[in-house]
């Protein structure tokens, strides 16, 4: 039996407002009526995972709740694990508003335990300095919610993820911990991605050839990529990077994981 873990951005949706790809709607529902297991899987930091999956229902996609994961899942234990109660968030008002339901204290200075990094279209000069200082004064440790490197935005243009961001705090602090990885494809998201699902060949579908397949491929997981994302096929030669299959729509996808399923 094999197991499908399927990238949001660029793989099903096409920008932040979750337009989803003409075929994606269908394709998650033969893929439901075929009973072949899968979990959406994005590094969406903006939301909730609720709130995620309530927005693509109402865009046509019949999905449940645990049929989505996303590192906002595995934040709240992770802090929790590490004893983190005081948290600087670079991140929307709806992270730090679920933060803060979790029971966590979201301030607005730099006397804290932590800086959550996540993405944020409103950084500026204020909190950027206020990470900076937590770390540099107070030893706050870098948290970042995943470690994506480049974000496409629904114009078509490009900024820095939220890896880059807590890199570039890194750096300026001389921060010497590695940073965690809470976003696909780390090892704690990939545990709590295949929870309840068959335990056997594990197929990884996304446009995001640094962040998701790479890492991918280290942890033994068959690599998808899909053209329809931010990266063009020229982009794997750059990377040096061969990922196990290509495909350019979902259609063309689709027909090989009814293949794949029946062996």
């Amino acid at each position: 039996m094999i197991n499908l873990l399927i990238d949001m951005d660029g793989v099903l949706t096409k920008d932040k407002e979750f337009t989803p790809f003409d075929y994606a709607p269908r394709f998650i529902k033969n893929l439901k009526e075929r009973g072949i297991p899968f979990r959406i899987v994005s590094n969406n930091s903006t939301r909730s995972p609720d709130l995620i999956v309530h927005k693509l229902r109402t865009k046509g996609f019949e999905i449940k709740r645990e049929d989505f994961i996303s590192p906002v899942a595995v934040l709240p234990d992770y802090l929790r694990e590490k004893g983190i109660k005081r948290i600087f968030v670079i991140g929307t008002q709806m992270l730090k508003s679920f933060l803060s339901e979790q029971g966590f204290e979201v301030r607005e200075d730099h006397e804290v335990e932590a800086v959550v990094v996540g993405q944020d279209k409103e950084i500026d000069f204020w909190r950027i300095k206020t990470a900076v200082s937590a770390v540099f004064l107070n030893k706050a440790k870098i948290i970042p919610v995943n470690l994506s490197r480049i974000v496409r935005d629904s114009d078509g243009l490009y900024f820095p993820g939220a890896g880059s961001i807590s890199r570039m705090i890194a750096y300026t602090t001389g921060y010497e911990e590695e940073l965690s990885n809470l976003g696909k494809p780390s090892p704690q998201f990939i545990k709590l991605a295949l929870k309840g699902l068959p335990s056997e060949e594990v197929y990884l579908i996304s446009d995001d050839i640094y962040t998701d397949l790479m890492g991918a491929k280290e942890l033994g997981i068959k690599t998808v990529f899909m053209t329809t994302g931010k990266y063009r096929e020229e982009e794997l030669e750059k990377a040096n990077f061969k990922p196990d299959y290509i495909f350019h729509d979902l259609e063309e996808l689709e027909n090989k994981i009814f293949e794949w399923s029946k062996d």
